[in-house]
């Protein structure tokens, strides 16, 4: 048997894959009053194309699909001050490795992820031509979902995070930014994100965005990954957004295998009251 490929499939057999997600329900937005409250439901699918080590593919076409539910709920006590929940829920993830002869193995992963309570706490400003707000938000990462040691999508351990945020806007356009990282439990690496949004709005209900978004964590993963994004107010209660995200870098870490070149596509519902 060739060792290589036999300590390529003992790595990648344990090595949870996760989700970086830092958008805030509703679509970053909403509610901006006293008392308001809301709910989203987020579809998301991610297909990535091959198994990577480091920079190198290790197995090209072995691929890595991941089909998600989010839940997501804001309280806000006034325009400053919110309470996020986020709950995932994997529907189907099948994943392919190499198994101790070369061979291909499918795993695969469903059920409950782990909840991600946030509380953002948010500084308007108002301009003579724009206006605008800084965010700073306390996270935790509450494990709930079920674990083996086959495939995990969630990582199953407790985490702590905190995110930076500015995004200011006229009448034309939007920028936004942030910057965050998430501190867990062993045998966790700590994980950094850098996000830069810019948006025109093509009409007064509607917004058209280029997002970009870099992670990285102590294990010397790195991703960079962008594409567009549509928000869409339908009416004061009812706000839609959809996007797609293409991996233009994805180096994994250097000490096991893990999936990269991938795309994600998502598309969300949201009600605020």
């Amino acid at each position: 048997m060739n060792v290589r490929k036999f300590v390529c499939w003992l790595a990648v057999s344990v090595a949870p894959v996760a989700p970086n997600w830092a958008d805030q329900p509703i679509m970053n937005m909403m509610p901006r009053w006293d008392g308001g409250y809301g709910f989203q439901v987020l579809a998301e699918q991610l297909h990535r194309s091959d198994l990577k080590q480091g920079d190198d593919v290790v197995a090209r076409g072995f691929t890595e699909d991941v089909t998600q539910l989010h839940l997501q709920g804001v309280y806000t006590w006034d325009r400053s001050i919110r309470l996020t929940a986020k709950l995932p829920y994997v529907v189907d993830a099948r994943r392919e490795v190499l198994g101790p002869l070369g061979q291909k193995v499918v795993q695969r992963d469903e059920g409950i992820g782990d909840l991600t309570v946030a509380l953002p706490l948010k500084k308007y400003f108002n301009l003579s031509e724009r206006s605008g707000s800084w965010t700073l938000a306390p996270q935790i990462r509450i494990p709930l979902g079920k674990e083996n040691d086959e495939f995990e999508v969630w990582d199953g351990v407790w985490g702590g995070g905190l995110s930076f945020g500015y995004e200011t806007e006229t009448y034309d356009w939007f920028i936004a930014t942030s910057a965050g990282f998430w501190i867990f439990e062993q045998p966790e690496p700590a994980e950094w994100s850098f996000s830069l949004d810019l948006g025109w709005n093509a009409r007064e209900d509607m917004q058209i965005l280029w997002e970009s978004d870099l992670s990285w964590d102590d294990e010397s993963k790195f991703f960079l990954s962008a594409g567009p994004a549509l928000y869409w107010r339908w009416n004061d209660k009812t706000h839609i957004r959809i996007e797609w995200k293409h991996d233009f870098v994805s180096r994994v870490t250097s000490s096991r295998p893990d999936h990269g070149n991938g795309d994600r596509f998502s598309a969300g519902i949201g009600f605020v009251f």
